[in-house]
């Protein structure tokens, strides 16, 4: 029973994820042009927000309505803060409340209900209650160095997440630990390869050292579409 829901769970990931791909699908450096200073402008017009927190209402996802936001600079329009998501297999809290533009928080509960809620199921036999994230939004450049490309927290497009917590209370904490089980790890390793079909940017532990401890989920547009993917 375990092997049919992995399977079943995979198979439609992978439904997701092909239509996706293309020839400028890569990974690397992102060939964006870079911007100046720390301010940054991101959002959608106001019908696209009505409707954004429409869709978001009609998928029970728990969040608090923002609308325009500013942050040390940084100028969001369209804004949520984001608390939890409803899936089939019951809700999930999102402890970190992180404030993100609504069409990411869209991207981001997609992935939840769809992939990380069923792929946890069918891993681990236990649902998955909790994610532990960090805020979203962060005004600052990629890094914090100085002269660097706007990160794109800054644009409240972007997650991090720390751990996944069980039912019966189990963490799997994205940071490898010599306690973790084989299918705790494989689990992680598959939320990073489903991810590439839902976001643009994955990062985590074995990218560079300032993602040894979580998972970096972005929606960018890094490339000439969002087709271009950077999945390390």
């Amino acid at each position: 029973m375990m092997i049919a829901l992995r399977i079943a769970a995979l198979v439609a990931c992978i439904a997701v994820w092909l239509p996706l791909a293309s020839s400028d699908q890569a990974s690397g450096a992102s060939p964006e042009a870079g911007g100046s200073g720390i301010v940054s402008q991101n959002g959608m017009d106001e019908g696209g927000y009505e409707a954004c927190i429409a869709d978001l209402s009609a998928q029970d996802v728990a969040f608090e309505q923002l609308g325009n936001v500013t942050v040390d600079g940084c100028e969001l329009a369209g804004a949520i803060k984001l608390k939890g998501v409803q899936t089939f297999l019951g809700a999930v809290e999102v402890s970190g409340e992180p404030t993100m533009i609504c069409r990411f928080a869209s991207q981001f509960t997609g992935w939840v209900r769809d992939v990380g809620a069923p792929l946890t199921y069918a891993y681990t036999g236990e649902k998955l209650v909790r994610i532990e994230t960090g805020p979203g939004l962060v005004c600052r450049t990629r890094y914090n160095k100085p002269g660097e490309k706007i990160s794109e927290h800054a644009k409240g497009n972007a997650i991090d997440i720390a751990s996944f917590v069980l039912a019966d209370k189990t963490r799997i904490d994205i940071k490898e630990s010599p306690r973790d089980s084989k299918t705790q790890r494989d689990l992680v390793r598959t939320f990073r390869a489903t991810g590439c079909g839902y976001f643009t940017t994955i990062l985590g532990p074995g990218s560079n050292a300032a993602h040894e401890e979580h998972l970096h989920f972005d929606y960018g547009m890094h490339g000439k579409t969002l087709n271009y993917r950077i999945c390390e």
